[in-house]
């Protein structure tokens, strides 16, 4: 692996914010028994070419077969799975934590298109969390770790580079974003103009995220060793830093988002309570629905039964000789009709069944309605 370019003289000493907002990780020193570089690479590094590119991807190739079981997964030694990196777990909520964001700037999207009622508040806050949290740590601590696996493993390289364009993209479009609501805000701009950069905003972050969980997260997972993640735990970069919405105390900038988030989880477990209520009303009466058309079954068939006993027991007092044929044919026509009540009973019980499951949906639709933000 080729050592990437010492620093150069002029730069920003570690931990300094760069000109876009990110901070240029700090220096460490070579482990014992290693050659390794003198100081580390900034977030963005792309694979190496050459002798540096085939070293890489061999000891990636090692590193693949030695922690990838029979299954593609990645395990520990003796078959067991290997546990989640607490980095990777961090990274996994920040994006369950920005999609619970994008949740409500749709709605907000949705209201202002419809001309209803919209806390401009909760509209700025969210691209202001957007441009103040993940572009300024959650994706550069992406980028640190895409930089370290492309690196190791040549086949990663144009995922990671297109990863890295894409952070840097969506934090231009949102800075603009953010300044086309403050002129909506001032009346400067139209409601349509925030609706259609909102919406490509949000379309693109959750094309960008399912990316990273579907292919490069996994990637990532499978080349990084243990080393690996102790070398970037060093890195300053990558210390914890308390969310300023999701971590233990809210920052008083995002209080209005904050309540509207809060807002919409109780709104959900409500309707999720009601819904399961619902359901059960609808699967008592389904199972009262079948409790009757078996009762109807099974008065029917009695009611069968004992008339072919008795028309039987005539027929064969009648004549004993003959009365067995016409007893016969009796049962056949009884059975035939007995036959055509049972298709009739299960024909109403279905019908029974189709108004209840409707009823349902109706009740579902009209909750949601009731339920849904104003």
């Amino acid at each position: 692996m080729a050592a990437p370019a010492k620093k150069a003289a002029g730069a920003k000493s570690p931990g300094k914010s760069t000109a876009k907002g990110r901070a240029t990780p700090k220096s460490k020193a070579a482990p014992k028994g290693k050659v390794a570089p003198k100081g580390k690479a900034s977030p963005r590094r792309k694979a190496k070419t050459g002798a540096g590119t085939a070293s890489a991807k061999k000891r990636a190739d090692k590193v693949k077969s030695a922690a990838t079981g029979a299954s593609g997964k990645r395990e520990a030694p003796g078959g067991r799975r290997k546990l989640e990196q607490p980095l990777m777990a961090a990274l996994r909520a920040e994006h369950k934590h920005m999609a619970s964001i994008m949740e409500l700037f749709k709605e907000q999207l949705a209201a202002i298109e419809r001309g209803g009622l919209v806390d401009t508040h909760v509209v700025y806050e969210i691209m202001d969390y957007m441009i103040s949290w993940p572009d300024r740590y959650h994706h550069p601590r992406e980028d640190l770790v895409y930089g370290r696996v492309a690196e190791l493993d040549a086949n990663a390289g144009d995922n990671v580079d297109s990863l890295q364009r894409e952070h840097d993209k969506m934090a231009a479009d949102g800075r603009a974003l953010l300044k086309t609501i403050e002129a909506w805000r001032e009346g400067r701009a139209s409601g349509a103009e925030v609706v259609k950069g909102g919406r490509n905003y949000v379309d693109a972050l959750y094309r960008h995220m399912n990316t990273e969980e579907t292919v490069v997260f996994p990637q990532v997972e499978q080349v990084l060793r243990t080393a690996d993640w102790r070398d970037l735990a060093d890195e300053d970069l990558l210390k914890p830093v308390s969310d300023p919405v999701f971590g233990g105390r809210v920052d008083r900038e995002f209080r209005n988002m904050a309540r509207k988030l809060r807002r919409g989880i109780r709104r959900s477990v409500e309707r999720g309570t009601m819904a399961e209520w619902i359901g059960l009303e609808a699967l008592m009466e389904a199972l009262e629905v079948m409790s009757m058309a078996m009762d109807s079954c099974r008065n029917t068939t009695g009611e069968h039964l004992r008339a072919a006993l008795d028309d039987s027991r005539d027929y064969l007092k009648e004549n004993p000789v003959s009365g067995a044929l016409r007893s016969a044919a009796n049962n056949t026509r009884l059975g035939f009709a007995l036959l055509g009540e049972m298709v009739e009973i299960s024909r109403d019980a279905l019908e029974d069944l189709s108004r209840v499951n409707q009823e349902r949906k109706d009740r579902l639709r009209m909750m949601d309605r009731n339920l849904e933000p104003r």
